[in-house]
């Protein structure tokens, strides 16, 4: 299985990889994750890990992940190390015209009950990643004009 997506963030770049780049940071945009919780404390770093708990279609998973790749306003990726679902997430960051381009690509191979909606699971998985952008461009630009309203 492989998803790929990407969003355009009118954001700096830098404010853009620190948010998303902090594992504990992705239940605030992830429709998907219901948790997160450090095994690594500190700031994230090549090596860190964590556990994310989710629900996806209909099921809760708890996978430990750990972060595969860490560079500053760039790259940043993690994979399961455990679960059910073994699968990689990579996120490159990219100057674009007022902000930034972040895409994200998803690999996986899915096991077990996943493997037998196949298709299915892979549609699901780019429609959530497309929600979730959304919503992850959103929240960083509303605190744009949050930040500069005079209410």
């Amino acid at each position: 299985m492989r998803a790929e997506e990407s969003v355009e963030i009118n954001r700096p770049l830098q404010e853009v990889f620190s948010y998303v780049a902090n594992p504990r940071n992705i239940p605030e945009w992830s429709n998907l994750a219901l948790e997160v919780r450090e095994e690594t404390e500190g700031q994230p770093h090549q090596g860190y890990r964590f556990i994310a708990a989710a629900k996806f279609l209909g099921r809760r998973l708890e996978m430990p992940f750990e972060v595969t790749a860490y560079e500053p306003n760039r790259l940043y990726s993690h994979r399961s190390t455990g679960g059910p679902f073994p699968v990689e997430w990579t996120l490159t960051f990219e100057q674009a015209a007022g902000g930034i381009r972040l895409r994200e690509d998803a690999q996986g191979e899915p096991g077990s009950f996943f493997r037998l909606v196949g298709r299915l699971l892979e549609r699901a998985v780019r429609r959530q990643m497309r929600t979730d952008l959304e919503t992850l461009k959103d929240l960083l630009e509303s605190e744009t004009s949050r930040g500069s309203s005079s209410s």
